[in-house]
């Protein structure tokens, strides 16, 4: 990895013009969050702060908690300009305080010492720093908006550390895969125990605000043990997919790589699964529907299907970020619950009458707690009872993460289980 990529890319940074992340996307509302409810675990949604804070996601994609804390503190003790002078994370240009700049400052430390480990031939060293190094510029770039500069430049850094990272990794082999959509060639990431033999494969994707190289802990404790290859791809208007547009038709990215995945030598192609977070677990679901031949089975996760676009209400509980994420890859120009809930109807399964349709062969198992705004009991109901092998795993007691790593456990044994048939 080039030693002065981050350097040339954040330089001269501090005369960025008045643009700070929370006022890319118009909204009529505030910005601040507000705690009504847990959006989606313990704790993320605080007080004066406009992005979640993931202190349990980040600790399970291996992030040092010390980092966020100290991060964090210094973010809250800026006293340069603030957009909104009642949000934390709202500090103005690439200065001490800004969440791009600090998260930044901490993730070229361990870009350095990648970089040093490296030179010296400490591969395990090297490996660790570069993959903290990825994890940090990903949080630097949170929440991935587009037209967010130095979002888009720490993207840059994350993908390119993560890829340094799977380099110096004996347990990974990273192939790059470039699938041809609508113009355009979509980057995913495919990761493979070996290349010995070709492997099942587990199509897997996060939510709206998931960059696809924070997903790689699923690979490592679950996936790969169980000779699985995963390929992760990032949701239309983020990431590697940012120049195409989420669209009503919001599977039809996913559809095109499990077509392309038969060009695809490692991959055992009569053997494809779906696995998704959040919006992810929208397309997964789908998919099980469109796909009936091709997939042979789906885990959702907190799947967004059809509570959360059935009620203006419900719709409304979403944290500004949140909505700003959603505007941000349609390409929508402003965040107004009120007016974005409208183009998102459509995303409801429900409505498509896929949810309640007869039950489809291909196995389905959705995984989420029963108070969730996103995607309630319910939901993960209906899901399950779509499939003629459906399940659905609902957590009703806390702690709410520690449920959910379990879960994904659960999850791999389903998968393995599906895929050997």
């Amino acid at each position: 990895m080039s030693e002065n990529l981050s350097e040339k890319l954040f330089a001269q940074k501090l005369n960025v013009k008045e643009q700070e992340t929370s006022t890319i996307i118009p909204n009529s509302n505030s910005k601040k969050n507000h705690k009504l409810n847990d959006v989606i675990m313990d704790g993320e949604s605080q007080d004066g702060w406009y992005r979640l804070l993931k202190f349990m996601l980040w600790a399970w994609q291996g992030v040092d908690m010390i980092d966020c804390y100290a991060v964090l503190a210094r973010i809250s003790a800026s006293k340069n300009k603030r957009s909104h002078e009642d949000i934390l994370d709202s500090v103005i240009g690439f200065r001490s305080g800004n969440w791009s700049y600090e998260w930044t400052q901490t993730a070229m430390s361990y870009q350095k010492k990648g970089n040093e480990y490296a030179q010296q031939g400490l591969t395990t060293l090297a490996k660790d720093a570069y993959y903290n190094a990825s994890q940090l510029y990903s949080i630097a770039s949170y929440p991935h908006l587009k037209g967010d500069e130095l979002s888009i430049q720490a993207q840059v850094l994350a993908f390119n550390s993560y890829r340094e990272s799977c380099k110096y990794d004996s347990n990974i082999v990273l192939k790059e895969i470039k699938v041809p959509f609508k113009g355009k060639l979509i980057n995913c990431y495919l990761h493979l125990p070996h290349t010995d033999d070709i492997h099942p494969v587990v199509i897997v994707s996060g939510g709206i605000d998931t960059l696809q190289c924070e997903l790689l802990p699923l690979f490592e404790k679950q996936l790969a043990p169980a000779g699985i290859a995963m390929l992760t791809v990032d949701l239309p208007g983020i990431g590697h997919s940012s120049a195409i547009r989420l669209e009503q038709d919001s599977s039809n990215l996913h559809q095109a790589i499990i077509h392309y995945l038969k060009e695809v030598p490692w991959v055992d192609h009569d053997r494809i699964a779906l696995m998704g977070m959040r919006f992810g677990g929208n397309i997964a679901t789908r998919l099980a529907f469109l796909e009936p031949s091709t997939v042979k089975s789906v885990v959702a996760v907190g799947a967004a299907v059809g509570s959360i676009f059935e009620k203006l209400d419900n719709f409304k509980q979403l944290p500004p970020v949140l909505l700003d994420c959603i505007a941000s890859r349609m390409q929508v120009n402003y965040s107004d619950a009120t007016n974005l809930f409208q183009y998102c109807v459509p995303f409801s399964l429900v409505k498509q009458g896929l949810l309640h349709r007869r039950k489809i062969e291909t196995p389905l198992l959705s995984i989420g707690h029963k108070s969730d705004v996103m995607c309630n009991e319910l939901d993960l109901k209906l899901i399950a009872r779509a499939s003629r092998e459906g399940e659905a795993r609902i957590i009703d007691k806390a702690p709410i993460f520690e449920s959910y790593l379990n879960s994904l456990s659960y999850s791999a044994q389903w998968l393995t289980r599906h895929l050997a048939e």
